[in-house]
């Protein structure tokens, strides 16, 4: 278990220099890049939350018709 926190650690260390080095040799395309993931992201929380209004709602009326029902 040491040995793995071990390797957890050290490749979220090799992950930061590797961006610092990106960062001072191109910062422009580190920042479009940020900008495109943050889209992307945004884009999918959307998404989620639209299906879960939908789901939720869908739920509801089944919930109401069972109740009528009986």
């Amino acid at each position: 278990m040491l040995k793995t926190l071990g390797v957890i650690v050290g490749g979220i260390f090799v992950g930061a220099v590797a961006v610092e080095v990106l960062r001072a040799k191109c910062p422009n395309k580190l920042d479009t890049l940020y900008t495109k993931v943050s889209d992307l992201a945004t884009g999918i929380k959307e998404g989620f939350r639209e299906g879960y209004r939908s789901t939720s709602k869908s739920s509801e009326s089944a919930e109401v018709e069972v109740e009528v029902a009986s």
